[in-house]
């Protein structure tokens, strides 16, 4: 029951209910896609002495397509008519599509059609048990396989798992965030379990990402001489280092401590790396002495808080 282009197809009857089961057991429908288990079988009224339902489907109004089912008589148990089953047929099939949500479909034992009440009486005598689906009328209550149903109102799910899962043609759930198959399209989605947007919560996202790319990506004290690789910087930030000194004694040994009038770092840039060093001017001296680098005895007598970060050009 679906769009059919601008032209009709010709009337269609199937008998039974094979054709709405899997191929792998007979049926018309794919093996992953089929409306009734291979259990049931094609005269599953055989209880009430009705046999195989018919269905006849009518596109002769494209906008309006319908399917007729010809479930047959109900008889008692002598073989006769029996109206007042087939009215309690009626009342329990109508009730259950009631609550199940197709009232675009409806069960009944006198044809719709039939006018003159000399007629509609012979028809309920016969207790010929029918039903009608008739895809013109919309549904305003429920959710439903047919897809042509219009909701209005809240869709409200009881699951202690997901609420809505997609599946592609082999059963696989989609996991790709950008694969339109199956996906859901919203103007906006309400998160209760963090009170906000998707939208708004997309924005703290990207705030919290210009954030972080702009925090120091590395702290230490490191000694002189130490080399420091570069980070990764997102356009247009880029990478910037503060080397400060943090601690240091006089004298070219340890064993040799001096006055000490200042202290300074140098940076050196090795295109994919920092070096840094520590300078000090001694009391006395009129240039500045470098701290060796390790293994030098002499590297444990100073100390430069180094900083990396991304930041604005």
């Amino acid at each position: 029951m679906s769009a059919q282009g601008s032209v009709a197809p010709a009337t269609l009857i199937r008998n039974g209910t094979d054709w709405l089961k899997s191929v792998d057991c007979g049926g018309l429908q794919p093996a992953d896609n089929f409306y009734l288990p291979c259990n049931i079988p094609t005269d599953f009224n055989n209880d009430n002495g009705i046999g195989a339902p018919r269905v006849t489907f009518d596109w002769g109004q494209p906008r309006a397509p319908s399917a007729d089912i010809q479930f047959g008589q109900i008889l008692n148990d002598a073989g006769e008519p029996d109206p007042p089953t087939a009215a309690v047929f009626v009342e329990e099939i109508n009730a259950r599509l009631d609550t199940d949500g197709y009232q675009f479909a409806e069960a009944f034992i006198v044809d719709p059609a039939i006018a003159d009440g000399a007629t509609a009486s012979a028809e309920l005598q016969q207790a010929n048990l029918r039903a009608f689906v008739d895809m013109a009328i919309e549904s305003t209550t429920f959710v439903r396989l047919d897809g042509n149903s219009i909701m209005r109102g809240a869709l409200i799910n009881e699951n202690d798992t997901w609420a809505i899962i997609s599946r592609d043609e082999n059963g696989v759930e989609n996991a790709e965030p950008a694969d339109p198959t199956a996906s859901i399209n919203t103007n906006d989605v309400y998160v209760r379990s963090v009170d906000a947007w998707t939208s708004e919560t997309h924005e703290l996202a990207e705030e919290a990402y210009r954030i972080a790319a702009r925090a120091p990506i590395f702290v230490s004290n490191v000694r002189s001489g130490t080399t420091i690789s570069k980070p990764t910087c997102p356009a247009p930030l880029v990478d910037r280092i503060s080397a400060v000194p943090a601690g240091f004694v006089g004298g070219p040994t340890p064993t040799d401590p001096r006055f000490i009038a200042g202290a300074r770092t140098r940076v050196i840039d090795n295109t994919t790396s920092y070096t840094v060093w520590l300078d000090i001017l001694y009391d006395g001296e009129a240039s500045f002495q470098t701290v060796a680098a390790p293994p030098d005895p002499q590297n444990t007598m100073g100390l430069i808080n180094v900083t990396v970060k991304c930041s604005d050009a």
